[in-house]
């Protein structure tokens, strides 16, 4: 700006009466959004809240048939259970504990088209509890390897092999939506590589040994190659071959060896099965980053790019893992939230001046 000087702008009222240099585009629509965008998210990603009854109910209002399905009580100290076509129905983890895997006959009994049903198990179903479930749509489950809604009788037909590779059991894989299911065994002393069926490489997964009591393992492409998380604890994120210091690629992820019993390495334990969900970005669908916060009442923006219905927040230090979504709370300030490491109720207007939702991402 200098004083007494006249500017005149084109803000797209006439052509440019000359071409852009070499390497720069106008801005607009056409140039800004990406090429290819989600424009119905509703149909990968869904929220669904009901009350129990202590019988038996079928949950519907989704737009799709969700191969993921992670319960929890609103109301009530209650653990959260994460279900999904892979591994079936009536089989439970909980993100909260190291507990093995759980058959729950009436728990989570079935996944129909637009929802899932549930049997007369307390912790799914009690009486004038509060449920909310996170729901997501993968690949499908028409077969044992399913592909983009294409079921599959071996890893081989369903495009899932490689050098080094673990031995696949299962795989639900969405390739538009970015999001797979990978159940595989592990390769215990050997460095082993995991075709995920992504067509790029995933920049969070979380996994966990369906056998036994090993903690939850969780890759951020923001905590780096050579650190993981642990989604039932509020640890920082800690160095270790868990990796094996290797970022995923657009085929594979690969995990270190593991000698013995080394912590490092409990995810690639010989002889037990583990479960694996694993999301890379899409645009309109879903992002993951990192931000810098600044301490203030008035903190940090992080843009997204679309209006998120549901966030995940975690620190790269000690702290917990924070849910908000807009059906808990589909009115600013967002207060309600649950936390993927915890039991704990939800909690609510005590806790002022959280997180606003916004129509680019969230502040």
């Amino acid at each position: 700006y200098a004083s007494g000087n006249t500017f005149t702008f084109n803000f797209g009222q006439k052509p440019f009466k000359y071409a852009p240099p070499q390497g720069y585009l106008p801005m607009n629509s056409a140039t800004v959004r990406p090429e290819t965008v989600i424009t119905r998210p509703d149909q990968y990603v869904g929220i669904v809240t009901y009350t129990g009854n202590s019988s038996s109910q079928t949950i519907g209002g989704l737009n799709m048939s969700p191969d993921l399905v992670w319960l929890k009580s609103r109301s009530h100290t209650y653990d959260h259970y994460l279900t999904d076509t892979v591994r079936g129905a009536t089989k439970s983890l909980r993100s909260n504990t190291v507990a093995d895997e759980d058959t729950l006959t009436q728990g989570l009994t079935a996944f129909t088209s637009n929802g899932f049903s549930v049997g007369n198990e307390g912790q799914f179903n009690n009486t004038g509890r509060t449920m909310v479930a996170w729901c997501w749509r993968a690949g499908g489950s028409k077969g044992t390897f399913n592909v983009d809604g294409v079921g599959y009788a071996s890893a081989a037909a369903a495009g899932l092999t490689g050098t080094n590779h673990a031995t696949l059991i299962g795989a639900s894989v969405g390739t538009k939506q970015g999001f797979s299911i990978i159940q595989y065994q592990g390769g215990g002393n050997n460095v082993t590589t995991v075709s995920h069926g992504l067509l790029q490489a995933p920049q969070f997964m979380i996994i966990k040994n369906m056998d036994d009591g090993d903690d939850w393992t969780c890759y951020h492409e923001g905590a780096g190659n050579s650190n993981y998380l642990t989604l039932n604890s509020t640890a920082a994120a800690t160095d270790g071959t868990m990796f094996n210091d290797t970022t995923p690629t657009s085929t594979v992820f690969t995990l270190g060896a593991a000698p013995g019993s080394d912590y490092h390495n409990r995810a690639n334990r010989s002889g037990y099965d583990y479960i694996g969900y694993l999301w890379h970005d899409v645009p309109g669908l879903q992002k993951f980053g990192s931000y810098i916060g600044n301490g203030d009442n008035d903190g940090t923006f992080v843009e997204v790019g679309f209006r998120p219905a549901l966030i995940w927040l975690k620190r790269n230090g000690e702290g917990d893992w924070r849910i908000w979504d807009t059906t808990r709370d589909p009115v600013n300030v967002c207060d309600n939230k649950l936390y993927a490491n915890k039991s704990n109720a939800e909690t609510g207007s005590s806790d002022t001046n959280e997180i606003d939702i916004l129509s680019n991402g969230f502040k």
